[in-house]
């Protein structure tokens, strides 16, 4: 992944849990924003865009939707959003247009019609399935913070000092980040992506829309419906946190994750000719303890980071 797709990860992690305490001022005048001309275009942006790729083979269409970078000024500085659409391929049956956000938060959704649609089997057929990279993620317009790093995936490590010299660094990128975009980050909120669904819903023309959202996704959409009661028909919230305690903490977590943590070392237990991990859960877990030890002494690369460290450096 590069970091020009993870730079919004940060960003919106350490806003979301103080989105609540900023001012709701109402929306107006977004009539225009709502009846805006879209153009639909290829999703592939060259021999390398595998994923926009196999959007076009798919059938998909792609188009950037313009939206106001601050909703209490909506006349002012606007920003666009990527979203693709994958159309019912059974449009006789068709039940409306499902909106997708796989998490993160941060995370780029444009290509996630894609496997969504056979995850849902026969009821995927149904629906128009629409991905939209969230504000300054992925497609969508970019928020670079001149980071001289990734930051995903970064272990907080076995001990104390570790994990201190992960905050400051951690540190050292935010304040990065506020010395070169200080007047955008306080627009960098879930409160803001949602009203950002709300104008894809309004130019797709939907009086309601479907939601699948996973993990922050899950929280996003239950914000969207406790903005725009009224406005959702089906929804799917998987796996999803108490919205009064959604921060960059996440307290209360801790048992399920290790519960799941557990559940997930069993299962590659009893696939060890596929995984190589361990032939028992706690071999498993001692596997999974190296891996974190590791990574608090020296960073580990995987395939995937290797393939990807040119356009980290971007």
């Amino acid at each position: 992944m590069t970091t020009r797709k993870r730079l919004g990860a940060l960003v919106l992690a350490g806003v979301s849990a103080v989105a609540v305490a900023v001012v709701d001022r109402p929306a107006r005048d977004l009539a225009a924003y709502h009846h805006q001309s879209v153009t639909w275009t290829d999703c592939g942006q060259g021999p390398q865009d595998h994923e926009g790729t196999a959007l076009d083979q798919a059938g998909a269409r792609c188009a950037r939707i313009t939206v106001p970078l601050d909703y209490s000024r909506p006349a002012g500085r606007t920003i666009t959003i990527a979203v693709s659409r994958l159309p019912a391929s059974d449009p006789s049956r068709r039940i409306g247009t499902m909106l997708l956000n796989r998490g993160g938060p941060g995370e780029p959704t444009l290509g996630m019609p894609l496997s969504t649609r056979a995850y849902m089997g026969d009821a995927g057929s149904r629906y128009d399935l629409v991905g939209i990279d969230p504000r300054f993620v992925g497609r969508s317009t970019p928020l670079d913070c001149g980071w001289p790093t990734g930051i995903w995936i970064r272990s907080a490590g076995g001990d104390r000092a570790a994990f201190d010299r992960q905050v400051a660094f951690h540190r050292r990128l935010a304040e990065r980040c506020a010395r070169r975009h200080g007047d955008v980050l306080p627009h960098a909120t879930t409160r803001n992506t949602a009203r950002d669904l709300d104008i894809v819903r309004a130019v797709l023309g939907e009086r309601r829309i479907s939601y699948l959202g996973y993990s922050y996704g899950a929280y996003l959409g239950a914000l969207y419906m406790e903005m725009f009661p009224g406005r959702t028909d089906r929804v799917v919230l998987d796996s999803p946190v108490d919205p009064a305690r959604y921060g960059p903490r996440l307290l209360g977590r801790e048992p399920a994750a290790e519960r799941a943590l557990g559940a997930w070392a069993s299962w590659a237990a009893a696939h060890p000719r596929d995984h190589g991990l361990g032939r028992t859960r706690r071999a498993v877990l001692a596997t999974v303890r190296h891996v974190v030890e590791a990574a608090s002494a020296r960073p580990c690369a995987s395939a995937r980071t290797r393939s990807t460290s040119t356009s980290s450096r971007t």
